[in-house]
């Protein structure tokens, strides 16, 4: 038996694994396997091909894939970038319009033109003292200026501007002189007169100033007063027509104008005119009915006005669909009656024809519910939607209650008559089209 072969110690990585011998025996002369020296040859080639460097194969797929895509799909992105083009030229031609003309397209159309100047007119019956010279000509104004609005902010634009050199010194009445007078504020004396100090017209505010300047001549020498403006409506009060009469009468009387419709007893008259919408406005912004001031039973009222108000808007939405509905109804339901009409239908009259009902006439009806915002609103678009079916449901009832009654009638009638007799023994008309008389009588019922 020959002595088996040594297996080398080393072997270089390029190099074939050597030949394994059969696995029947360990012979020489079986090792000339030609099976096995045919897939140790493709080995040792794979083998070569691997460690080369440049026997590797490059993936030209990726390239020629996207290339390929960049063909294959020009037209179609062509369209979509030329559409992403037209809505982008579109968004930016709407921002540009916002910018130019304001979001509404209202911008330009809500400024005011500018008040008059104080001091053009005398007051009715007085004359006023020209200004002084050299010096910052100092004006007062005095009010309650409750709810600060455009129309103290125009009176003190008046005043400020009726010299090129003014300083406006406003007086502000406190809580508790305005009070006794007046009654009650909407804010309190430290919020009306924070309110002033931040007009852009104010230089000086006086908090708690006299209710009736000419009766504190202390306070203008204080204050180096040298008109007080107002308009010229006289003002009264406990102790005279016109508190400001003797200011008038020294010549230091300043004439603003009023701005026509803006007040505070305006504003305070439209909110209590539009009590309850401005109530159910504060509950739906979540204000407590305690903070309000408000009973349980009106809270509620509310509630259901609101509900009722949603309601009848959503039936107002849906009503354009019910009243298409109707009228495909109606057209349906006498379109087969008229003579010779191809329709079919379920009654078989006299003469061998038939008459058609609007159960077997009138198709399914489907009212289209509208899309509403939120979940809250789901409750009230089904009942309008059933309120709309529920009238398409009772019209059709109506018609064929009175078709099926208005015929039954007929038939009746037509039972009693004798046997070649006509129908109408008046006028003897035998072949007379009973379904058009019942047309007629619907009609007639419906007007």
């Amino acid at each position: 038996m020959a002595p088996k072969r040594k297996r080398t110690s080393t072997l270089s990585k390029t190099d074939p694994p050597p030949p394994q011998p059969s696995s029947r025996d360990a012979s020489a002369s079986d090792t000339a396997d030609p099976i096995l020296h045919e897939v140790t040859a493709a080995k040792a080639a794979q083998q070569q091909q691997d460690d080369s460097p440049a026997a590797k194969r490059t993936r030209p797929s990726l390239t020629n894939a996207s290339s390929y895509d960049d063909n294959s799909m020009n037209g179609s992105s062509s369209n979509g970038m030329e559409q992403s083009d037209s809505k982008s030229a579109e968004e930016q031609q709407r921002i540009a319009d916002a910018l130019e003309h304001g979001e509404g397209g209202e911008r330009g159309r809500l400024q005011m033109k500018a008040p008059p100047k104080a001091g053009l007119i005398h007051p009715a019956g007085y004359t006023t003292n020209p200004p002084p010279e050299g010096r910052p000509v100092r004006v007062y104004a005095d009010g309650v200026f409750d709810l600060f609005h455009l129309g103290h902010m125009r009176q003190l634009q008046q005043a400020k501007e009726a010299f090129p050199d003014t300083y406006l010194i406003v007086g502000v009445t406190g809580d508790k002189e305005t009070h006794r007078r007046k009654g009650l504020t909407v804010l309190s004396g430290a919020e009306r007169a924070e309110s002033v100090r931040h007009c852009k017209w104010v230089d000086e505010v006086v908090e708690d100033c006299p209710w009736i300047i000419s009766d504190a001549p202390d306070f203008m020498d204080k204050y180096k007063i040298d008109y007080v403006a107002h308009d010229d409506i006289p003002y009264g009060a406990d102790e005279g027509d016109d508190i400001y009469a003797p200011i008038k009468k020294a010549g230091k009387f300043l004439v603003t104008q009023r701005t026509e419709g803006v007040s505070t007893t305006g504003i305070i008259t439209k909110i209590v005119k539009d009590y309850d919408a401005y109530i159910a406005r504060q509950l739906q912004r979540g204000t407590s009915r305690q903070e309000l001031n408000v009973s349980w039973l009106k809270k509620n009222e509310l509630d259901i006005k609101r509900a009722v108000t949603e309601l009848r808007d959503n039936i107002k939405t849906n009503w354009s669909a019910t009243g298409q509905e109707l009228t495909r109804e109606l057209r349906t339901f006498w379109q087969p009656s008229r003579p010779g009409s191809p329709a079919p239908s379920g009654r078989e009259r006299r003469d061998g024809r038939v008459s058609p009902t609007s159960a077997s006439s009138l198709p399914r009806i489907e009212v289209p519910k509208s899309p509403m915002i939120g979940t809250g609103h789901a409750s009230q678009s089904d009942f309008a939607a059933g309120y709309s079916l529920g009238l398409i449901g009772g019209v059709r009832s109506w018609m064929s209650k009175s078709r099926r009654t208005l015929n039954d009638s007929r038939d009746s009638d037509s039972e009693g008559t004798p046997a070649g007799s006509p129908v109408d023994g008046r006028r003897g008309r035998s072949k007379l089209n009973l379904q058009d008389e019942v047309d007629a009588q619907v009609l007639k019922e419906m007007h």
